[in-house]
Order: C-alpha cells, then structure tokens, then sequence
C-alpha cells in the first residue's frame, strides 16, 4: 500500500493445532520449520529437557520467532528459508549421530530429514499443527473479481499449497476463472515453487531473491 499498489487480500490456508506427542525426551538438537511450528510447538518444547539442546531454525524470520521467546538460535540459512539452505551451513551439515527433533506441520517434505540421515542422525518429528484449505467465503468472490478487472495484477504465492489452495478456491466459485488467472504473473518464493506453478499452466513466474516479505516486494517492484 506505502508502494501505492491496492492489495487484494484472498486467504487459502487455515493452521490448525495438533496434539503430539514424543517417543524420546533426550535430544541433542531441534530444529523448527516454520513460524508456525515456533507458536504450536513452544509448549512441547518446554516440556523436554532443553537446556543443552542445540537449536537450528530454518530461515530469519523462524530465529527471530524464538529469541522472542529467549530461546537461543545456534544458526539458520540468513538469505534463502529453506530445507536445502539449512542443510548447506557448516554447523548443520557437520552434525552426526545425534537425536534430533523437527518442529514442524503435518504432511511436510522429506527433504531435511533425508540429509541429515545421510550422517547417521536419528530424525523424530513433531507434527504441532496442520493446514487445510480456507472455508470460501464472500472476501473470497469479492477479491477475485475485483483482481480479474486489471490485466495489470500480479499474485504472490509462499508455498506450493497456498497455489494450489488459491485455485482450488477460485474452482468452486467458477472453474471458468482458472484459464483468466493463468494470464497473470506470479511471484514466488522458491524455484521448487515455480516448477509446480508451472506444471499448472502459469508462464510468467518471477522469483523473489529473499524469501521474505520484503523480497516479494522487491520482486513486485521489478516486474
């Protein structure tokens, strides 16, 4: 809005709390994916002994949710938030026989536990919550058809399940909308991202160089 562009707002995903529970209380490392698992899992996490726990997170913004709980961060991939990024730094990479623990949703890709396998770690999750497609509703109706007057907009798009959940939304209104929607750049946040939104049928794809809010913005600005 600050940019004078008129955000549309068109909410795809509900998080949804679940319960878990834990095979092994000793672990030498926990790792949190998301935001999200930092607000579904704090309760858990403070129940395990975790004082000589080494903590990883998967990108700035996950670090930044913990230190405001006074949870000390040992490293995260500062540019780009994802599996691959963590596993690249020196301190994830070099971690072997240890127990760790992944906070994380449900139904999550299986990319960090396979590299951290590989060095004969011992993986166990935690699932402390879900998403599931938004209920549609007016906010829905109103938002892609007023999007659909501009051949000028643009869609930004943060996980492979907010694209999908957007279409499958736009489907039960009007399926006939989808081949509109194909004509509009996208903005993503990942090339693995891009490669399902083009399987879909999307052409024009711009990929934010931070996977961030403010490198969807910087993409925006450069479109």
């Amino acid at each position: 809005t600050q940019a004078g562009h008129t955000p549309l707002l068109f909410p795809t995903l509900e998080v949804k709390p679940l319960d878990c529970e834990l095979d092994d209380y000793e672990y030498d490392v926990v790792i949190f994916i998301s935001k999200n698992a930092v607000e579904y899992g704090l309760e858990l996490f403070e129940s395990i002994d975790h004082d000589q726990i080494k903590v990883f997170a998967v990108g700035a913004a996950t670090a930044k949710a913990l230190e405001a709980h006074n949870i000390p961060v040992s490293a995260y991939p500062e540019d780009q938030a994802s599996s691959e990024a963590l596993l690249k730094l020196y301190s994830v990479r070099n971690l072997r026989d240890r127990n760790i623990l992944i906070f994380r949703g449900k139904g999550g890709r299986e990319t960090l536990k396979q590299g951290l396998e590989s060095n004969n770690n011992q993986i166990e999750y935690a699932e402390v919550y879900e998403r599931v497609m938004a209920e549609p509703i007016d906010t829905h109706l109103k938002s892609i058809n007023q999007f659909l007057q501009n051949a000028q907009g643009v869609i930004t798009i943060t996980s492979v399940e907010n694209l999908e959940s957007m279409l499958d939304l736009v489907r039960i209104f009007d399926e006939s909308l989808i081949d509109e929607l194909l004509n509009y750049p996208l903005i993503l946040l990942s090339e693995r991202i891009g490669k399902r939104a083009q399987e879909l049928g999307f052409t024009q794809l711009h990929i934010a160089s931070q996977t961030s809010d403010e490198g969807l913005l910087q993409a925006l600005e450069a479109i």
